[in-house]
């Protein structure tokens, strides 16, 4: 099973991952954040268009992304402490990972961002996540992260914002 790795050092309460397109409208320095994706129904909006896609940490903290492309995870046997099923509209081959507190005033990515190249499409997206060893939240918590090509993005039903908590 072929893995990327990437970690993720975050000031905010979540991790965002998002494609080009989808943030092209944001005004380099705006509050997105305040203005677009802080009610529960905003960031809805995003998820189920697979735009911006937020993942609530519950706190800022190190996390280590694994990456898998083209692979179902077994929830079974991972057995994992969160699990969330996502969508994801890729565009221009690329997928961006930042800190959510990077909408509070919008700055475009450079190349120090961290990314990885996908194909163009639509993503069944699951999320898998555990309590790291020492109990505490973002202590080098481990995000597995299985995207998968579909035709169109999956209907999903949230109430809330989804959170790894």
């Amino acid at each position: 099973m072929e893995k990327e790795e990437l970690q993720i050092r975050i000031a905010g309460l979540g991790i965002i991952f998002y494609s080009p397109q989808s943030v092209k409208h944001i005004e380099e320095g705006e509050n997105y954040l305040g203005e677009h994706y802080s009610e529960p129904q905003d960031v809805i909006k995003h998820i189920y268009e697979g735009s911006i896609v937020g993942i609530g940490t519950g706190t800022p903290g190190i996390f280590n992304l694994n990456i898998y492309r083209n692979i179902y995870p077994d929830i079974e046997r991972l057995n994992p402490d969160y699990a969330l099923k996502l969508c994801l509209k890729v565009t221009d081959n690329i997928v961006y990972f930042r800190d959510l507190y990077v909408l509070l005033n919008w700055e475009r990515e450079d190349a120090s961002e961290l990314k990885i190249t996908m194909e163009n499409g639509c993503y069944e997206v699951i999320v898998c996540s555990w309590l790291p060893i020492s109990g505490i939240r973002g202590d080098n918590q481990q995000i597995d992260i299985f995207f998968n090509k579909v035709d169109r993005l999956p209907e999903l039903y949230y109430r809330g914002v989804p959170s790894l908590l």
